[in-house]
């Protein structure tokens, strides 16, 4: 719960701060906001509110090396079905995958899912995929149309994702970028239609490094979207 109140606080502070334009905050918001996945390195330097140097920085020493972050996000294997009625497993994801958890009945939830479709082709082009996973029962009419797989967060999803259960029902929309099936970036409850082709782009350079054998510490920074 205070990880939750925390991502909150963060939320807050950043919006309200982005919204004031001439507030800036303190390092330790940004860095909590940061951490939380409610604001991106790229942002905070373009307002203003941290040099390049010190962004630099910052990423190198939280970096982790990617087979860790691969281990600690890991995905165990799980079958549900999509909302056609089709099978979908663990197996069926691909390399690099934005996997968001919607809940319909959320105010929110359509936005998010819009930013989604509008930028799905532009993480298509860099060989990446995105992949929806509805919490609710009711609603699910909003993804009819959907140019991605949308899939039913059933038991056996949720026993496999129980590590990343305080993301996924803490918030009512969430998403993270996956590598080879783990959750790799940090978390957020918002994306941006126009940056989802850079975030993936990143992610798929971070897979092929992995795939290489290249597993160092500057493998796998979260760059969000």
């Amino acid at each position: 719960m205070k990880r939750f109140a925390a991502i909150l606080v963060a939320a807050a502070c950043t919006l309200s701060l982005a919204a004031c334009g001439s507030q800036k905050p303190s390092l330790d918001e940004v860095k909590q906001a940061l951490e939380n996945g409610t604001l991106t390195m790229e942002d905070a330097v373009d307002n203003g509110w941290v040099t390049q140097e010190w962004a630099d920085a910052y990423e190198e020493e939280k970096s982790v090396p990617a087979s860790n972050k691969t281990e600690a996000g890991a995905i165990g294997a799980f079958t549900t079905t999509t909302l056609s009625g089709e099978e979908f497993t663990h197996e069926d994801m691909g390399n690099v995958t934005l996997f968001a958890f919607l809940d319909p009945a959320d105010a929110d939830a359509k936005a998010f899912y819009q930013a989604l479709v509008d930028g799905y082709e532009a993480v298509k082009e860099q060989g990446a995929e995105i992949l929806v996973c509805t919490k609710g029962e009711t609603g699910n009419e909003m993804f009819d149309q959907a140019p991605f797989t949308v899939i039913h967060y059933n038991d056996s999803l949720k026993a496999a994702t129980e590590h990343h259960k305080e993301m996924i029902e803490g918030l009512p929309n969430s998403a993270s970028w996956c590598v080879n099936t783990s959750f790799y970036s940090a978390w957020f409850s918002a994306v941006e239609a126009d940056k989802l082709g850079d975030s993936a782009a990143s992610f798929v350079e971070t897979q092929k490094e992995i795939a290489n054998g290249n597993t160092g510490s500057n493998g796998g920074m979260a760059v969000m979207g």
